[in-house]
């Protein structure tokens, strides 16, 4: 089959072919993907809990951080995703090749930047957040080695996005299990010490996830180069163009501030929790897990939504496009209500796979019991994400997602566990309401149908 047999293929499937099905298709393999890459977390979450709690919160402290950090520069990468998406939906190939060499060259531009700003940083606003001392040594230790590594890890991100934005799930997801496969071989090897190397702790986890991932970015970076389904990344275009920036700002704007204000919200939010001791950060961190396995299935019905909502908008297929709006909103309530009842009945097994100590259990079952009710309404303020990322109108997703985060996670923990003082209790049942809420919002903006129009 030559270059625009596939191409014709895999556009058509999306705008032309079942929507349940066509939706499947492109999810199941990002799912896959999405666990293999909460493969990286859980098999250092299984190693680092072998060693204490206070080794186990290194990186619970850490990643929200490092993911504000990231935010402050790839917050435009939804509005890179929407022009290719669009583009390449409407049979402009030539553009849309044009969008991804620009899309993959502000990455890169961008991964010099954080890398030498999160090194910098990364230790004074850990202090600023109140890790708890018996951690802050370690934080420090693997967010600086995690930074280190971005650059090479960052072409890896940029390829995904863009094979996923022209509809190709499935090679990305092969490349995610062999990098997975050999982060999973070399945590215990580097963090405990085996065949010779040094035990280096929570480093070598670090190190390890930072090795695994630059595969991905290797050969996904010979594959953008060489050029696949009509995408072919040129070096020419490696200069920033105003028609590209224009765009890039006026759509990823709101999805800029959204995103660091996210990742800005959730290390305050970890400041709070940090307030409680390593116990309950503990029990933070292995819930949090436990809990991404199910919104692994979220981000992967997310992602599809996007990509065929951003091609049928590009080819003005505007009826289609709702439908699959309301075929992702349905198939997103059933799933993650299923789950959520499998991880409420199973929760203090699922604690105890990762810690053993009797507190972080009790502790981490009462996170689950009260938290996990939500994880529906959660799904349905995702699906509306990818709405908004698609078509290309961001504003009031980013709205609805500050208030979520800010006045109701934030400011609801503040008031029940501080003010209140109902301690660690509060701020479960803050994110507990905040998902229900931002939920029900989203799906109100949804039905509007105000996200029915293209931006190319």
């Amino acid at each position: 089959m030559d270059l625009n047999d596939r191409r014709t293929r895999y556009r058509k499937r999306i705008i032309e072919g079942s929507i349940f099905k066509t939706m499947i298709w492109l999810a199941w393999p990002i799912l896959v993907a999405n666990l293999v890459n909460i493969s990286y977390n859980l098999v250092d979450a299984f190693w680092l809990g072998k060693i204490g709690k206070e080794t186990f919160g290194a990186p619970t402290v850490s990643w929200p951080l490092i993911n504000l950090i990231y935010s402050i520069g790839f917050g435009y990468s939804g509005a890179g995703i929407s022009l290719i998406s669009q583009y390449y939906g409407a049979g402009d190939y030539e553009m849309a090749e044009k969008s991804a060499s620009q899309f993959v060259a502000y990455s890169i531009y961008m991964a010099l930047v954080l890398c030498t700003f999160g090194f910098t940083v990364s230790p004074y606003l850990l202090y600023l957040m109140g890790v708890p001392p018996d951690i802050y040594g370690l934080a420090v230790q693997y967010t600086k080695t995690i930074f280190l590594g971005l650059p090479i890890v960052l072409l890896g991100y940029a390829y995904i996005a863009i094979s996923n934005g022209i509809g190709d799930t499935r090679t990305p997801t092969i490349l995610n299990i062999i990098s997975s496969t050999v982060n999973i071989i070399l945590d215990p090897v580097m963090i405990f010490g085996l065949y010779g190397l040094p035990a280096m702790g929570v480093i070598g986890a670090a190190i390890a996830t930072v090795i695994s991932r630059a595969i991905v970015s290797v050969v996904g970076g010979y594959i953008l180069f060489k050029g696949y389904l009509g995408i072919r990344i040129k070096v020419k275009y490696f200069r920033l163009e105003g028609w590209w920036l224009r765009k890039i700002f006026s759509i990823g704007t709101p999805l800029a501030i959204q995103r660091s204000s996210n990742s800005l919200g959730f290390t305050i939010m970890m400041s709070i929790v940090s307030r409680f001791g390593s116990v309950v950060v503990a029990a933070y961190g292995v819930a949090i897990r436990i809990i991404d396995v199910l919104t692994a299935i979220t981000a992967a019905l997310q992602r599809s939504t996007s990509i065929m909502i951003g091609q049928n908008i590009g080819a003005e297929k505007y009826d289609r496009a709702w439908k699959i709006a309301k075929v992702s909103i349905l198939s997103i309530f059933i799933i993650l209500l299923i789950g959520s009842i499998v991880i409420y009945t199973a929760r203090s097994y699922l604690v105890s796979v990762f810690i053993s100590e009797q507190d972080v259990i009790v502790e981490g079952s009462n996170i689950i019991s009260i938290f996990t009710w939500s994880i529906p309404f959660f799904g349905l303020f995702f699906i509306a994400g990818a709405i908004a990322t698609g078509s290309g109108h961001t504003r009031f997703f980013a709205i609805i997602s500050i208030i979520r985060l800010w006045a109701l996670r934030i400011g609801l923990s503040i008031l029940f566990a501080l003010i209140l003082r109902w301690g660690s209790i509060g701020i479960y049942v803050a994110m507990t309401m905040s998902n229900i809420v931002a939920g029900l919002l989203s799906i109100m903006w949804v039905i509007s149908k105000r996200w029915l129009k293209k931006v190319i």
